[in-house]
């Protein structure tokens, strides 16, 4: 997705916020940091820029300035604590369903658990407000029943993961898939971005039990040429359906689209995403978008 006038200030808070929460810098550090960052991000906003390209470089720069590769090593392991507990809840509810409504509750509660955010430190959630958010039933655009067909007709499937915490419910999903027939390839961040899982986490979090896990071959925020090694190039150009999960990975395709089949799972976040699909901020989607090769 090309950058929007809104999209700077917010590149810009989420990379500042890194710099002031996640550092121990001393105060006058962190105002050099954060002038340097500025720096930064002014010099690669253009009109015809990506924003993952954007965010991707300004996570860049937090790193170097911080001297941290992997600031959200906490942030997200409690996140993976946190979807944990809430495992035997799910799968006790999943457990009466089959066929298209187990898959459908599966994709679902995938897309809800994008709400699992402790929050900058010191960390806090509530367990009741995440149980009431796992247990949405309803989206606001549902092709659940194109992308389950879509997957039954797939010999291979490619599943790229996003957060942390969701991606313990991504598991289950994928294990759903794996059922239905297709191999499925599980693509993971090389280097750490954000909360994103990464090839490391995924095996923790035990992917590699269920499916292949691939890394991207970078840190870059989502799927741009420019960001995926060889083998996750042909990953994508091969397969016979891309199930994404995310935002980051829905702006990625609508800047770079991929000749293939793509699933979007995700929550619309923010105002310039939810107007390319004509929602309200806030909005759930599974979405089927046919590209073709």
């Amino acid at each position: 997705m090309k950058l929007t006038p809104k999209c700077i200030p917010c590149i810009v808070n989420a990379r500042a916020r890194e710099i002031i929460n996640y550092s121990k810098l001393s105060d006058e550090e962190k105002i050099r940091a954060l002038s340097r960052l500025l720096k930064v991000i002014s010099d690669n906003s253009s009109p015809n820029a990506s924003t993952i390209t954007l965010a991707t470089i300004g996570f860049r720069a937090v790193k170097e300035l911080i001297g941290d590769n992997d600031p959200y090593r906490e942030y997200k392991a409690l996140s993976n604590k946190i979807a944990r507990e809430l495992l035997d809840y799910v799968l006790k509810e999943a457990g009466s369903l089959e066929g298209y409504e187990r898959f459908r509750f599966l994709v679902i509660t995938s897309i809800n658990a994008n709400a699992i955010d402790p929050g900058v430190p010191p960390f806090h959630y509530d367990p009741k407000e995440l149980k009431k958010a796992l247990t949405r039933k309803d989206l606001d655009v549902d092709q659940t029943r194109g992308i389950y067909e879509a997957i039954r007709r797939a010999r291979h499937v490619v599943f790229m993961l996003d957060n942390a915490g969701e991606a313990v419910f991504d598991k289950i999903l994928v294990e759903e898939i794996v059922k239905l027939g297709p191999k499925v390839v599980v693509l993971a961040k090389s280097e750490p971005y954000q909360n994103d899982v990464t090839v490391n986490d995924a095996i923790e979090l035990g992917f590699d039990k269920v499916a292949e896990v691939v890394g991207t071959g970078s840190d870059y925020g989502g799927p741009l040429p420019e960001g995926l090694s060889k083998e996750a190039k042909e990953l994508l150009a091969k397969t016979d359906l891309i199930i994404a999960k995310g935002m980051a990975n829905y702006e990625a395709f609508l800047y770079a689209p991929p000749k293939k089949p793509v699933a979007h799972l995700f929550k619309a976040k923010c105002e310039p995403v939810a107007n390319t699909l004509g929602v309200d901020v806030g909005a759930r989607i599974a979405i089927l978008k046919r590209n073709v090769a």
